[in-house]
Parts: structure tokens; C-alpha cells; sequence
């Protein structure tokens, strides 16, 4: 009895925490949006909602690493690492905002989230 309990705490924890990443308030409060283009210090991001961003505004901006020699157990090998912060600019429409950016070297697919001063 106490293996099965396990395995379904288990089980319900794993989908809850991978459902976390598509849930509306995962975006909504945690990550912010992501870097579709980048032209030179100038980028285009998407957001959850415009409606809750305010022209400059300042996000940090993470990249999603991958070390494939994490051989530890229990290491899946992925890591964020701080790149940089952004100003939002103007909001395009509803999902997507112009940025400038203020440190770093942005790319495509950067997230960016809302520096809370913490």
C-alpha cells in the first residue's frame, strides 16, 4: 500500500509541475514572455497580455542551456542562465511589444521575465 502511495504522489507531483509550464498563471506571473526577433538593440517580444505591461517596464531575459555532460544523478542537464534586461517599448497588439535592449546579448527564443526587484 505505501509503494502504490508513493508512486501515485509521484505521478501527481511530475503532472502538475510539467502542466505548471503551460498553465496560464505560470505565464501570467512567472514567465513573462519570450524574444521572437532581434535586430541589432531592438526586439520584439511576446507576451501573455499587453493589457498588464506598462511602457517601460524592465524585464530580465534567460536563456535555456543545456550541459550534456551533467551525468549526476537526478541532473537533467538544463540550466537557465541571465543574459540580460530589456525596456519595453510600445505594445504592438495584444501578445506582442517592442523592446530595447539594455545589457547583453539577446537571441530568438530568450525568455524574458519581469524583474520584481528581488
Amino acid at each position: 500500500m505505501s509503494k502504490i502511495f508513493k508512486l501515485l504522489a509521484v505521478a501527481f507531483l511530475s503532472i502538475s509541475f510539467l502542466g505548471g509550464c503551460a498553465s496560464q498563471i505560470y505565464h501570467d506571473y512567472i514567465m513573462s514572455g519570450q524574444i521572437v526577433t532581434v535586430d541589432d538593440k531592438q526586439v520584439v517580444v511576446c507576451v501573455s497580455d499587453t493589457d498588464s505591461i506598462k511602457e517601460h517596464q524592465v524585464f530580465n531575459v534567460y536563456r535555456t542551456v543545456y550541459d550534456p555532460l551533467a551525468i549526476s544523478e537526478g541532473e537533467d542537464g538544463y540550466s537557465r542562465e541571465f543574459v540580460g534586461k530589456i525596456r519595453l517599448g510600445k505594445t504592438k497588439d495584444k501578445h506582442f511589444a517592442e523592446a530595447t535592449v539594455l545589457d547583453g546579448d539577446l537571441v530568438r527564443y530568450d525568455m524574458v521575465e519581469f524583474d520584481r526587484g528581488f
